[in-house]
């Protein structure tokens, strides 16, 4: 949905599908496009950005969901007492921070339930405002006007946003593509809740034998196998095949319930699959939906020259010579 025609009920929607995925655990919103935390370029362009900083620093990260920029802050400047006040629409509550010593602990404040459009910070409050594949997700013509209010005059912003050409953006196009056609009258999902019945029936030696001789089982199971065969096609020709997998591997669990709970527990965690694949269509689709073209950036980059600052730039960010973000600078 586009945040631009945000309404509360559109914003309580994002807030429970993105507090439901940060929940989980994952670090980053684009969880299979990186392996623990940020490396390589994108960790040199968070080095310069944290280099500045000195003792007594101000820090603030815009939709932070479970923290890597924060987490990352205190790799890359160790022992420094720099304050990272972080924020997120979303019910955000990072486990690693309770691991940390009290002295770094202290360094950190995590805001759930904050809107880029409203932050809850005084004037001139920070040195740096930064944002990673977030900023980008509000609504810029207030969200940015925010951004600098609570900036410092001589404060900087550092941003990576989604690149509309970018490897996240060309892979979430590829799983919704895939989603839609588990979900789909024609996919694996309509084709599994059929099979729910026979597995439950199963669970008796009466029920088995039962089974033998039914042919609306049979043909069941014959369909079904025909939407597996389709889902590995689809998975051995997709650059990104993680979902089908995944959904797979759900489904043989909501068998297992329906045979050891009865078909009404297999109906419930199929149904549980349907909204975690529902959840997920709504995050793939908000990043390509905000993920900024060279005009977008440009544009951006203007609002954050607003007031007298420097002018900003957007250049393209690339990981191991694949397309990432937009690298942001301003100030």
């Amino acid at each position: 949905m586009s945040a631009a025609n945000d309404t509360p009920a559109d914003r309580d929607d994002r807030r429970a599908v993105w507090s439901r995925y940060w929940a989980g655990g994952a670090l980053h919103s684009c969880g299979g496009s990186f392996d623990g935390n940020y490396s390589g370029d994108i960790r040199e362009f968070w080095r310069e950005a944290f280099a500045p900083l000195g003792e007594g620093s101000r820090l603030l990260d815009i939709a932070t969901g479970n923290g890597p920029i924060p987490k990352l802050l205190l790799t890359l400047r160790p022992g420094v007492d720099v304050h990272c006040d972080a924020v997120d629409l979303a019910a955000v509550a990072p486990a690693w921070p309770a691991e940390l010593p009290e002295g770094e602990r202290r360094r950190l404040q995590f805001h759930p339930r904050v809107e880029a459009e409203a932050l809850p910070f005084a004037d001139a409050r920070f040195d740096l405002v930064v944002s990673q594949y977030g900023l980008e997700y509000s609504q810029l013509a207030r969200s940015v006007p925010e951004l600098l209010r609570v900036l410092k005059s001589s404060g900087r912003v550092r941003l990576l946003a989604h690149h509309a050409a970018s490897v996240p953006v060309t892979l979430a196009r590829e799983e919704l593509r895939q989603i839609d056609w588990l979900r789909s009258p024609a996919g694996l999902l309509a084709a599994a809740a059929p099979m729910l019945g026979p597995m439950a029936r199963a669970a008796t030696p009466e029920g088995r034998a039962a089974l033998r001789g039914d042919a609306v089982a049979h043909s069941a199971r014959e369909a079904f196998d025909r939407s597996q065969s389709e889902r590995e096609a689809r998975a051995t020709a997709s650059s990104c095949p993680d979902i089908l997998h995944e959904t797979a591997g759900w489904i043989a669990q909501a068998f297992q319930a329906a045979h050891t709970g009865g078909e009404a527990r297999g109906r419930e965690a199929l149904a549980r699959i349907d909204r975690m694949l529902d959840d997920a269509r709504l995050r793939l689709q908000e990043l390509c939906d905000h993920a900024l073209d060279e005009a977008g950036a440009r544009a951006l980059c203007d609002q954050l020259g607003q007031g007298g600052r420097r002018s900003a730039d957007a250049v393209p960010l690339r990981q191991e010579g694949r397309l990432m973000a937009w690298a942001i600078r301003a100030g």
